[in-house]
């Protein structure tokens, strides 16, 4: 995926997220993991979806022969504001920050590994043991994804 494509990527997921009443449900659709495993390590649950408002409003750069920045104020309209979002996940030993970019790579990789395809499917099977037929167990995810 390009830079670009992943950027409106994560503008769509930010949109999304924000409008969606299921939010773990939208997780999922997302493939977003809830927990992530690292061999040697404690595994780490995601905790928080952190979407945080960010208003750039200078620029600063090395001064020439100097210790100091140089800082240049933004001007009102050449401001800019962004929202960046990260995932947070925690363990007993520590807190970790991922990007959506990040994330979807891991998910990539797992997909070729049977573990991860094995808890894919454990996720489905078991969601329609409890709610219904495979159509009746889409219709709430879908309904809350296109809110």
């Amino acid at each position: 995926m390009t830079h670009e494509e992943m950027q409106a990527a994560e503008t769509a997921f930010i949109e999304g997220f924000r409008q969606v009443s299921d939010k773990l449900g939208f997780l999922h659709l997302a493939r977003i993991p809830l927990e992530l495993e690292s061999p040697g390590e404690p595994s780490l649950k995601l905790m928080q979806v952190a979407l945080e408002e960010v208003v750039e409003v200078g620029r600063a750069s090395p001064g020439f022969g100097s210790r100091e920045l140089v800082y240049h104020p933004l001007p009102g309209k050449l401001a800019t504001s962004k929202t960046q979002l990260a995932f947070r996940y925690v363990s007993a030993a520590t807190v970790r920050e991922f990007t959506l970019a990040e994330l979807l790579a891991r998910s990539d990789a797992g997909t070729k590994g049977d573990a991860h395809s094995h808890r894919h499917d454990h996720y489905h099977h078991s969601r329609h043991r409890h709610e219904g037929d495979h159509a009746d167990s889409r219709a709430p995810l879908a309904s809350a994804a296109s809110q």
